[in-house]
């Protein structure tokens, strides 16, 4: 008898992605935006990370640190 084998995903599809995605990519467009950093989660459970030119690392590092205290008090 053969084991029934289904994929398990680690993380649930999020929402709201591609259009955090189209807002900060319509900020770059406009000249808004001077770098940007992303952090990301794939559905298998693995992350990764990039970020753009740095033309001020104590800011981006600033921003990043907002980040992950609005994640906490989420």
């Amino acid at each position: 008898m053969k084991p029934d084998l289904r994929v398990i995903d680690a993380e649930p599809a999020g929402s709201s992605i591609v259009e955090r995605l189209e807002e900060a990519l319509e900020a770059a467009k406009e000249g808004r935006l001077s770098s940007v950093a992303i952090a990301c989660v794939y559905r298998d459970g693995s992350t990764s990370n990039t970020w753009s030119a740095l033309p001020s690392v104590p800011l981006m590092i600033g921003a990043v640190t907002r980040l992950q205290h609005e994640l906490l008090e989420e």
